[in-house]
């Protein structure tokens, strides 16, 4: 082979990957993809280039955020941002007041979901995956998981979310190509500026992160995913 082949082949890889990447927004083209997260800012760090790509392509994605524990106007108010930012419709579940996942009795969550199911009757699911070190996100994830029974869709859970990096174990088997929505991901991060800036911390780890899964795919950033269920037609 010779050397200058090498850049060639790198670039028809780059072009693969991102025909790939492009297909998963155009297999929810006139539906509705649901979008959970336990609390605000939980999507956009898991997920956030990945909607953004779905919205850009003209996919509508709904953000449904479970609880908002503490200082709910406020964070509320950053979540709307985020999700104009982002192009999504946002739902609070527990709206009214500042609520705990914990308090909640699993068979309410399920019905909360439930309901989101039958409402938006969604193409595909991204949620919390079952090997999240956050409780709260793990009861999400067993409470989404229920609703297949109502309808079929697929459904995909997102890496492990938290504000300071934590190793924990997760296996994407798909990934997403957010070289084109990794801004918008960081300024839907940014709009919680209340997680981060007022605590002094960063978030541009999630770039690194990003940029990591890219590497593995041959694309400069992408997001990964775990199929628990995928269903072709």
């Amino acid at each position: 082979m010779q050397v200058a082949e090498i850049p060639l082949r790198r670039e028809l890889a780059r072009a693969q990957s991102a025909a790939t990447a492009r297909s998963f927004a155009t297999r929810y083209l006139g539906k509705t993809v649901l979008a959970i997260g336990a609390h605000p800012d939980d999507i956009e760090l898991g997920i956030g280039g990945t909607v953004a790509a779905l919205t850009r392509a003209g996919v509508k994605v709904v953000m449904a955020i479970v609880s908002v524990p503490a200082e709910y106007e406020l964070r509320v108010a950053e979540a709307q941002d985020s999700a104009q930012i982002l192009g999504c419709e946002l739902r609070i579940l527990m709206e009214g007041g500042c609520r705990r996942i914990e308090d909640a009795k699993n068979y309410q969550l399920v019905g909360m979901l439930d309901e989101l199911v039958k409402t938006f009757k969604p193409a595909a699911i991204l949620t919390h995956g079952p090997t999240d070190f956050h409780r709260d996100h793990v009861a999400i994830y067993h409470a989404t998981v229920p609703a297949q029974r109502l309808a079929q869709f697929d459904l995909y859970s997102y890496v492990p979310t938290m504000t300071r990096p934590v190793p924990v174990p997760f296996e994407p088997n798909a990934f997403v190509d957010i070289s084109a929505t990794i801004d918008t991901k960081l300024r839907a991060i940014a709009a919680h500026r209340s997680q981060f800036y007022s605590r002094g911390l960063a978030f541009e780890f999630y770039r690194d992160m990003a940029r990591v899964s890219g590497r593995m795919v041959g694309v400069d950033y992408a997001e990964g995913l775990a199929v628990n269920k995928i269903v072709f037609a």
